[in-house]
């Protein structure tokens, strides 16, 4: 039996639209706090969680157009569908789970497998207390999913029936001596009193009790303690009830000496054993974790002995137990998660159970399938939760690479209010200290800056579109080098088209009728003219592409700010040209140094480098530009980017400096975005 699909509806942060989650054998709800995650996971609870799970009016939805005192009712309903694969895969479990629900079974058609939809119904209306008025009702429904319900294919489930269903919920913040008390819901409680105790143990466990309390009591100072006690008392209590106050050692039945039931450690630092409350916060949360796995075992060996003459456990365990646990990483270092995460996947393989986790952690992240992904966010203008699942390209082949190129590539993107994808470390520190210097903290802001070193684009452009995150883009235009300039355009354009973007907004640009045919010529027939080249920069731009224009971000960086690149060199650095055998360096060239030979030798060889192999001459470029190819091989092919950036920039305050018109286009959109 397994948990396939949780409908929500009007439930705490899932709006007046139903929401629909699909599960797995393991399933991991990631995204920003207060997205949702935790809020389903209590729609489960609420349904089949034990202890109190009653409503409450914080649970109802409140839609984002309303205030509290405007709301006078409101519907929710949770629904849990659940199949059988045992049915189809036929491995021995089949015989307790489906005579459980065997009537509540709805069939589709012939051939069709069964399953079960147990739904959560309730109403809030306002009424004279703050809480107002609850009504609440579990049905099985009988009708199949793609059918209206009515009244007749509502059939009331019991306590006893749902109870074949567990949800244990490990909560971010654990507390295992809670779970290590012998009370009604921990899950000591439930091992310890499934225990099938012989009676000749229980009878010898009360004589060696009732030892015990002899010799405590044989004591000279424990009979003036008893005699003390209840001279006091009687003072105090004068009914007939309760008048005789007894010290005992222990208990002298099973259930009293269970709940003294103690675990303890050892060895330790001290001589004396540890308990669990004196333990490490990380230790404590993995042993919070164990307990569950320890349940989970009891479980199933109570499922196997069922039948047998002779039993270790006098229970029925539940024909499905669903664990939930809460930001597994929570006090774990980093070197365990590993162990945790292999423990949380063993207890999903189990035959009776299924696991969920919640995660903030990139750790976590690669760790998983990320077929079993479920991305949340809040949709601002509804201020409601959005579930997204990653879909993978329907290429068995093309799966690798979108997995290794965008899915695990960089997991901080899934927590983000805004993505920018840049080239590389260029775009990563520049952008940085730019949105700094105009005020806008990266972090407040909750903007993740994802260099791409060489991934492709278009898998961070699938993966953000399908999970709807917000992102904005800077490529370099690469003028002139192999693939670049229109190439560049060209491949921005198809992978947008892949992504969603309709054929329609082409015929908006100037010039083109079918661009899959022109641009392959473009290039040839009209080169790189304004006119032609800035209608689809900008169309590009409307749809979130910016281009580091004519080359790439270093270059126009250097050409906008010259001056400080060349200041930020020491007196001995700086490229050096010899010119009839004199080294000289090429910052302090004469004119006529510029027309040598030599000069031009270096010049020509630099572009070549600057444009890479297979790369232009340069023609495309002004006279100055192609000076400055010089210095990029010097800057950037030579030396690491991020510092040259930072010794040369870091004295700007770009909120009093004009940026690169490309640039500032870009920094403007993001701004904008921010501020939306």
């Amino acid at each position: 039996m397994q948990l396939t699909k949780l409908k929500v509806k009007n439930f705490r942060s899932f709006g007046d639209k139903e929401t629909v989650v699909r599960f797995d054998q393991l399933t991991t709800f990631i995204g920003n706090n207060s997205s949702g995650k935790t809020a389903l996971i209590h729609a489960l609870l609420k349904l089949f969680g034990e202890g109190n799970n009653s409503l409450k009016r914080s649970d109802f939805h409140l839609p984002f157009d309303k205030k509290p005192d405007e709301m006078d009712r409101c519907e929710l309903y949770i629904e849990a569908v659940f199949e059988f694969p045992e049915l189809q895969d036929n491995h021995g479990f089949i015989t307790y789970s489906t005579p459980t629900f065997f009537d509540n079974f709805v069939v589709e058609d012939v051939g069709k497998p069964p399953y079960i939809r147990i739904r959560l119904e309730a109403t809030w209306e306002r009424g004279n207390s703050f809480e107002g008025n609850i009504d609440s009702q579990i049905y099985f429904i009988t009708a199949s999913e793609d059918s209206e319900i009515e009244e007749q294919h509502k059939k009331r489930a019991t306590k006893a029936m749902l109870s074949n269903i567990k949800c244990i919920y490990v909560p971010a913040l654990r507390d295992p001596n809670e779970q290590l008390k012998n009370v009604s819901g921990s899950i000591l409680y439930r091992i310890l009193n499934g225990v099938n105790w012989a009676d000749r143990t229980v009878d010898d466990i009360r004589k060696k009790t009732a030892e015990l309390d002899k010799l405590f009591n044989n004591e000279t100072g424990i009979n003036t303690l008893k005699s003390a006690i209840q001279q006091y008392w009687n003072k105090y209590h004068g009914d007939n009830r309760y008048n005789q106050a007894v010290l005992t050692f222990n208990g002298t039945d099973m259930e009293t000496i269970l709940k003294r039931v103690e675990l303890k450690f050892f060895p330790t630092e001290t001589e004396r054993d540890y308990s669990v409350n004196e333990l490490g916060d990380g230790l404590r949360s993995l042993f919070y974790l164990s307990l569950v796995n320890t349940l989970l075992e009891i479980e199933n060996q109570a499922l196997s002995e069922i039948g047998a003459n002779q039993r270790s456990f006098n229970i029925i365990p539940p024909v499905l137990t669903i664990v939930a646990v809460e930001e597994p990483e929570n006090h774990i270092a980093p070197h365990l998660l590993g162990k945790v995460m292999k423990n949380l996947i063993d207890i999903s393989t189990k035959e009776n159970a299924q696991t969920i986790l919640t995660s903030h952690s990139p750790a976590i992240i690669k760790r998983v399938d990320c077929k079993s992904i479920r991305h949340f966010r809040i949709c601002n203008k509804r201020r409601s939760s959005v579930i997204k699942e990653i879909k993978l390209p329907k290429k068995e082949s093309d799966c690798f690479k979108y997995v290794k190129g965008a899915v695990e590539a960089y997991p901080e993107l899934y927590f983000a209010k805004l993505v920018i994808l840049g080239e590389g470390d260029s775009e990563e520190y520049v952008i940085k200290k730019i949105l700094t210097s105009l005020g806008r903290d990266i972090d407040v802001q909750g903007i993740s800056i994802v260099p791409l070193g060489g991934r492709h684009v278009n898998h961070f452009w699938k993966l953000l579109k399908d999970l709807d995150i917000p992102h904005i883009t800077l490529l370099d235009f690469d003028r002139e080098r192999q693939g670049g300039g229109w190439g560049r355009i060209k491949y921005a354009i198809e992978q947008l088209i892949e992504n969603g973007l309709s054929n329609e907004k082409l015929s908006t640009v100037e010039g083109i009728e079918d661009f899959s045919d022109d641009l392959e010529q473009i290039e040839k027939k009209i080169g790189y003219k304004d006119e032609v080249v800035n209608p689809w920069i900008s169309f590009l731009e409307d749809n979130n592409v910016y281009f580091s224009y004519p080359l790439d971000l270093d270059f126009m960086l250097l050409e906008k700010y010259y001056k400080e690149y060349i200041d930020s060199l020491d007196k001995n650095e700086g490229p050096r040209l010899k010119i009839n055998n004199v080294t000289k360096k090429i910052a302090s060239l004469s004119d006529e140094d510029y027309s040598s030979s030599e000069y031009q030798e270096r010049l020509t060889s630099y572009i070549q480098a600057t444009l890479k192999q297979n790369g232009g001459d340069g023609r495309t470029y002004s006279e100055a530009q192609k000076q400055l190819m010089i210095w990029y091989n010097y800057f950037f092919l030579y030396k690491s980017k991020p510092v040259t950036h930072m010794r040369a920039l870091e004295k700007l305050d770009f909120s009093q400096l004009q940026l690169p018109e490309p640039l500032e286009r870009f920094i403007n959109a993001i701004v904008k975005k921010i501020e939306g």
